[in-house]
């Protein structure tokens, strides 16, 4: 009751001081970008956002979301043997069940297991890649609490088309080609990308687990995908209409396992996904409206034979989720400088397999209210809201942040607070011999406060400074944990902590055509078991480092570019209570580009690992060593 009433001091005194600017005006004047941008968008500009650089996404552009993100930003990515191997994303201290992931504001993580596979996602699909720190979950819902991964395709209403060709050959026998197209004008943008992608992955590694160190060949990795994605956006008389298409498949030989002999493996994992969407939104006055419904419907087989010999599985597994996921929002503006919003959703949700008992269905319906006021100190947002679930009872969740300019154009100040929560999967709640019906959603408060230093003059440069800290505390955290013999069952595992400090400064340098820009990133982070009845109290979570390190420079020199990347990782513990060693990985990369009479050309070359450092990220599961890239990309 005290939160709820501190909430209501806080928007009644916001509503007051903004409310006599309101009296008596007729017009407002709403800058466009403000209509079409996304609803997450236009109530996260208090957080902590980075955008990707678009440099950086062309560099990998022919590797996995997962590859992007690890070497570009303080993710933490759990990875299964990379080149197609389950791959998910955690955030300050938390896990990939605690991290959304979003294409053009619809959440795509696994229905089933509540993570999303960015093996799935291939790095230069989107022209916009965000990483949203801590992203509030009573604005984006369910399994925040590290933050949100924002896809899209951003639309263009300038008058050009556009077709290309883009290919990479590298190590392993891998292999990507993608084409892709656009076309815009005033009233329709236009771009979709079709791609094709193979690697055979039979890269050697030193085996840590098997007696003398000796060095392996992996086998049976291979990975096949392909897929389009397509995106139409319409400006028909102030009308803003948008419809997207993405299907996908993967098919994934899982290879062997570190440890005593030869890695051997049978199995072998196919995934599939169709997601589609229609939106609509338009200003009529004061009001903005929108509405946006998506289907979402994903499959995966699991099979593991045994043997080389044997003509049967000894595993066969199929897991398939439909989802149909309805938003409807109404903003009002009482000025130019407060806007409130309300939303509604509703979900219905679907899960089918023989892994459970029987096909399981859920309905799902959300509430929320924000306000967000932009005076010349700073912007301030408020949001409340309120889930309703066919299966648990999610509790109510807040949010108050701000973003005060204490110094214009010098330093601006992020504050913080809000609550959080987690339901349980399906696959958590229902998987045969192993789910847990009774299983407690996470739920809890987190706080964060951070300076930002604009771009200043320093070093001959332009130099910018980020700074945070944040707290998070959580209850009945859910992880899955070792049981008897083979099999791990989630439970709640009681009350855990999440504290922590990450630091991104940036300096950029140009001189005529010349340029370069240098970035460091720095994490801590401390997660731990906080439950005094736990035989793990103050024991660091599984496979949360302690620290992550990232570096890069880039230097452009007229049509060259030339760069260096790092990326430092402490070691982590496993839930059995073994360590896994931390490592320390360089790539280099180049590029050259020119203009022909009909087309617009880049040649690429990358080396990644080059130190050729033999490393584990899960444990058991190797991952590959110095490897080599050449890359083709060409604009008609």
């Amino acid at each position: 009751m005290k939160l709820k009433f501190l909430f209501t001091v806080i928007v009644s005194f916001l509503s007051f001081g903004v409310w006599s600017q309101t009296l008596g005006v007729d017009t407002i004047q709403i800058e466009s970008i403000d209509i079409v941008a996304p609803r997450l968008q236009h109530f996260s500009s208090t957080e902590k956002t980075v955008q990707i650089d678009s440099i950086l996404i062309q560099r990998y552009d022919g590797k996995d979301l997962s590859s992007l993100l690890q070497k570009t930003s303080l993710v933490n990515i759990s990875s299964n043997g990379a080149f197609g191997a389950l791959a998910t994303a955690g955030m300050r201290g938390a896990s990939g069940t605690h991290t959304s992931v979003n294409w053009n504001g619809i959440p795509v993580n696994s229905l089933t297991t509540g993570s999303a596979d960015l093996s799935l996602i291939n790095a230069g699909s989107f022209d916009q890649v965000q990483v949203i720190y801590g992203a509030v979950g009573s604005l984006y819902g369910s399994g925040t609490l590290g933050g949100a991964i924002e896809l899209s395709n951003k639309p263009d209403w300038k008058k050009k088309s556009e077709i290309g060709l883009s290919s990479e050959i590298g190590s392993f026998s891998n292999y990507k080609t993608k084409l892709f197209g656009k076309y815009s004008n005033k009233s329709i943008s236009y771009s979709g990308q079709a791609f094709f992608q193979y690697g055979k992955n039979d890269f050697s590694y030193t085996d840590f687990h098997d007696f003398g160190s000796p060095t392996e060949r992996l086998n049976n990795n291979e990975n096949r995908a392909f897929g389009t994605i397509q995106d139409l956006h319409l400006k028909i008389n102030e009308h803003y209409i948008d419809f997207g298409v993405w299907y996908q498949v993967k098919e994934k030989n899982i290879g062997g396992l570190m440890g005593i002999g030869a890695p051997t493996s049978y199995q072998k994992q196919r995934d599939s996904s169709f997601k589609a969407y229609v939106g609509w939104k338009k200003l009529i006055g004061k009001f903005r409206i929108e509405a946006k419904s998506a289907y979402l419907s994903d499959y995966l087989k699991y099979t593991d034979r045994g043997s080389a010999t044997s003509t049967g599985y000894k595993i066969f597994s199929e897991i398939e989720s439909r989802r149909w996921l309805n938003d409807v929002n109404l903003r009002y503006y009482f000025s130019d400088k407060w806007s409130v919003d309300i939303n509604g959703k509703y979900n219905w949700l679907k899960g089918i397999t023989n892994n459970y008992d029987g096909n399981i269905h859920e309905n799902e319906s959300r509430a929320t209210l924000a306000t967000k006021y932009t005076p010349l100190i700073g912007t301030f947002i408020f949001t409340y809201a309120k889930e309703w679930n066919s299966e648990v009872n999610p509790p109510e969740m807040y949010s108050f942040s701000s973003l005060i300019h204490l110094f214009p154009t010098i330093i601006d100040i992020r504050s913080k607070a809000s609550t959080h929560y987690k339901r349980p999967t399906f696959n958590e709640r229902y998987w045969n011999n192993s789910g847990n019906v009774d299983l407690k959603s996470e739920n809890g408060w987190n706080y964060e406060l951070g300076v930002v230093m604009l771009s200043q003059k320093a070093l001959y440069g332009d130099i910018t400074l980020d700074f945070n800290v944040y707290k998070a505390r959580n209850d009945d955290l859910i992880a899955w944990q070792p049981g008897s013999g083979t099999l791990w069952k989630p439970i709640n595992i009681g009350k855990t902590v999440i504290q922590g400090v990450d630091i991104e400064a940036t300096h950029f340098l140009k001189v005529k055509n010349n340029s370069l820009r240098t970035s460091l990133k720095y994490a801590y982070n401390d997660a731990y078991n906080n439950d005094k009845e736990s035989d793990n109290y103050k024991k660091t979570l599984a496979y949360r480092p302690h620290h992550i390190v990232k570096f890069s420079s880039d230097y452009l020199f007229g049509k060259w570019e030339f760069g260096i990347l790092g990326t430092v990782r402490s070691n982590t513990n496993t839930w059995e209570g073994d360590q896994v060693d931390g490592n320390m990985l360089i790539d280099l990369n180049g590029g050259y580009r020119f203009d022909t009479n009909f087309a617009k050309i880049k040649l690429t070359g990358r080396v990644e690992n080059l130190l050729d450092e033999s490393y584990e990220i899960v444990r058991f599961y190797p991952m590959p060593g110095r490897a080599y890239y050449l890359g083709l990309n060409v604009i008609f």
